[in-house]
C-alpha cells in the first residue's frame, strides 16, 4: 500500500466518543479524510479510488508505548541475538529468558550501531501494532541515533524524545548544571516534527521498588530504610520552577507513596508560578502505596500518570512476598482514573515486558508472572480504557492529541488491524491477538503474511 489515496474497509474502532464504529476509512497521503460508511469514504476519493478489504479485521488507532527505550532495545538485540532480522517470539522469548540489562560492550555503541539498532528493533514493534513511542531518559548520544535514522529516512516510527539532564544524586544533584544543560539547548518540549519531537525531561526522585529503594513513610522490612530520594526535595523544586517557567514538561519516576506525595507537592509549588495544566507533566510509575491524597492533587494540576503494568507483572510476586498483603494494591490504575487521573500505558522496554497483548491482559484481570491468585481485582481496568491509555490518552501525552490517537477526519493515519477485536474477546484471547497490518501516516510499516 502506497500513501496515494485509498479506502479501507474492515470494523473501525475509531475511539472517537462521537462516532465509535464505522465500516470504512478514507486516507489521502498521510491524512484521514473520511470515516463512516462505504459510500461516504469513497466520495472523499476522486473516481477509481483503490478499495482495500480487510474482511473482519479490527482497524484501531495505532499504538503508543509511553514508555519504551526503544534504541537501547534495538542495541540490547543486536548483543543477544546478533543484526540478523529476528522472529519476534524470539526476541521476547529472549528478553524473558536473558534478563533485561542493556548489554552491549566494553565500547560504547558508535553512531552507526545506533542506526542499525533502529533498523533492527522498529520493524519488531510495528509486528505489535506500535505506531509512536515516548523514549524517556534519551541520553544525548540516543537523540544522535534518533536524528541519524531520521537523517537516512528510515525512521519509521513517531518518537517523542524525553531528554535526560544528567541530574545526580543526593549527595551531588548539580541541578544548576542540568538548568544551564537545558538552557543551552535553545529549545524546549515540544520542538520538532510529526516523526521526530523533543518532549518533557526526565527526572528521577526515588529509586526501584525490587531494590528496596522506592520512598516509603514506613522503612523497609529488610533494610530499616524507607527508601532513597535522589534529589533534595529544596533542588527538586528549584528545577520544577525552572521547568513551569521555561517552558518545559517533565516527568518523574517517582515509585513508593512518599516519593509521589513529594513530587506532586513541588509540582503544586512550581504550578503557582506558571500553570501546568496541559502541558502533560507526568508521574512515572507511581504504583507502590499510592495516597488518596496524591491521586487528588494529581487530578487537581492536570497532571498524567505514566503507568507500565509490565513492572507489576514481573515484580508484583516478590513485592507481596517482601511487603505482605498492601502491595496487592500496587498499580492501582482503576483507583488513578477514578480520581481523575489521565493514564497512559508503556512498558519500560527492553527492562521489562512490552507486549502490549500481555500488559493489557494484566492490566484488565490483575494477574501477573509467579503468582497465581490476581492482585486486588478491584483495581482492574476495562479493556477500552486499556486501549484508549494506548491510543487516544497516549497521543495526548505525545503532545499530538489533536493529530493522532483517533480515527477522525484531518488527523495523520496512523493505524493497525487486529485479526480480532479486542473489545469482543475474553481477556486470556487478548495474549493471541494477531496484528495483520500496521501504517503509518498512510504507508504500511508492516503486514503479516497470508
Amino acid at each position: 500500500m502506497s500513501t496515494e489515496r485509498y479506502v479501507v474497509t474492515g470494523r473501525i474502532r475509531t475511539m472517537d466518543p462521537a462516532r465509535p464504529v464505522a465500516e470504512a476509512m478514507a486516507v489521502a497521503d498521510e491524512r484521514i479524510v473520511a470515516v463512516g460508511g462505504l459510500a461516504e469514504a469513497l466520495a472523499a476519493g476522486p473516481p477509481a479510488t483503490a478499495v482495500v478489504d480487510l474482511g473482519t479485521a479490527t482497524i484501531m488507532p495505532g499504538l503508543i508505548d509511553t514508555h519504551l527505550h526503544m534504541q537501547r532495545g534495538g542495541l540490547k538485540i543486536i548483543h543477544d541475538l546478533g543484526d540478523a532480522t529476528h522472529d519476534l517470539d524470539l526476541v521476547i522469548a529472549t528478553m524473558r529468558d536473558k534478563g533485561f540489562g542493556p548489554g552491549w560492550g566494553p565500547q560504547p555503541p558508535a553512531l552507526a550501531d545506533r542506526a542499525a539498532a533502529l533498523r533492527l528493533v522498529q520493524p519488531l514493534m510495528h509486528q505489535l501494532g506500535f505506531t509512536g513511542i515516548i523514549d524517556p531518559a534519551t541520553t544525548e548520544d540516543e537523540l544522535r541515533g534518533y536524528q541519524e535514522s531520521r537523517r537516512r529516512g528510515e525512521l519509521t516510527m513517531r518518537v517523542v524524545a524525553m531528554p535526560y539532564p544528567n541530574v545526580g544524586d543526593l549527595e551531588h544533584p548539580d541541578v544548576d548544571g542540568a538548568i544551564e544543560r537545558l538552557r543551552g539547548i535553545g529549545v524546549s518540549t515540544g520542538f520538532g516534527d510529526d516523526l521526530l519531537r523533543i518532549g518533557g525531561i526526565k527526572v528521577y526522585f526515588d529509586g526501584e521498588a525490587m531494590k528496596g529503594e522506592a520512598l516509603r513513610r514506613t522503612p523497609w522490612p529488610h533494610s530499616g530504610s524507607t527508601g532513597y530520594q535522589r534529589i533534595p526535595t529544596a533542588e527538586f523544586q528549584r528545577l520544577m520552577d525552572f521547568c513551569a517557567t521555561g517552558g518545559w514538561s517533565v516527568g518523574v519516576h517517582a515509585v513508593g507513596g512518599a516519593a509521589i506525595a513529594a513530587v506532586l507537592g513541588c509540582f503544586a509549588e512550581a504550578d503557582r508560578k506558571e500553570p501546568i495544566a496541559g502541558r502533560q507533566w507526568q508521574i512515572i510509575h507511581g504504583y507502590l502505596e499510592v495516597e488518596p491524597e496524591s491521586m487528588a492533587l494529581a487530578a487537581r494540576l492536570g497532571v498524567v500518570l505514566a503507568a507500565q503494568p509490565s513492572i507489576a507483572l514481573r515484580n508484583a510476586a516478590g513485592l507481596v512476598e517482601r511487603l505482605g498483603d498492601g502491595a496487592l494494591l500496587m498499580n492501582p490504575l482503576r483507583s488513578w482514573l477514578d480520581a481523575g487521573v489521565p493514564v497512559v500505558l508503556g512498558s519500560d522496554g527492553p527492562f521489562f515486558p512490552f507486549d502490549p497483548r500481555e500488559l493489557i491482559w494484566s492490566a484488565v484481570t490483575r494477574r501477573v508472572r509467579d503468582r497465581a491468585e490476581p492482585l486486588a481485582p478491584q483495581e482492574a481496568i476495562t479493556v477500552a480504557e486499556a486501549l484508549a491509555a494506548y491510543t487516544a490518552t497516549a497521543a495526548e501525552a505525545a503532545f499530538d492529541g489533536d493529530r493522532r490517537g483517533r480515527l477522525t477526519p484531518g488527523r495523520l493515519a496512523d493505524w493497525v488491524a487486529f485479526d480480532r477485536d479486542p473489545l469482543d474477546v475474553e481477556p486470556d484471547e487478548l495474549l493471541t491477538l494477531r496484528v495483520l497490518r500496521t501504517v503509518v501516516g498512510g504507508r504500511t510499516v508492516y503486514e503479516a503474511a497470508a
